[in-house]
């Protein structure tokens, strides 16, 4: 009999000491699982940032081209609004030229 005392202590205590051990792992492994995490969404950020920076300076490239672009169309502008302002006086200049012929065949 106090052998199979000293068989179930035996076994108690290795059971006892199993389940302490089991417990630290699981413990360690959820801290394991919890940095893996972070990790991840650490280096996810970083993605993030770096395609939002990436994108922001496309943007900005983009934007520029557009600025260059407006200016040239701008200086196109102006210079047709020259041209239809000459084309105006000219046209005057003609219809003052012609307003004594328009008069003359009226009579």
């Amino acid at each position: 009999m106090d052998i199979a005392k000293i068989i179930i202590v035996i076994f108690s205590a290795t059971g006892f000491w199993k389940l302490i051990e089991l417990l630290i792992q699981f413990k360690s492994q959820n801290r394991l699982k919890n940095a893996e995490i972070h990790n991840l969404q650490v280096h996810d950020n970083s993605v993030i940032i770096e395609n939002y920076k990436v994108w922001a300076e496309g943007m900005e490239k983009r934007l520029k081209e557009l600025e260059e672009k407006n200016e040239e169309n701008t200086k196109i502008i102006i210079e047709q609004r020259e041209k239809i302002e000459k084309l105006e006086k000219y046209v005057d200049q003609l219809e003052e030229e012609i307003k004594p012929y328009r008069t003359s065949s009226d009579e």
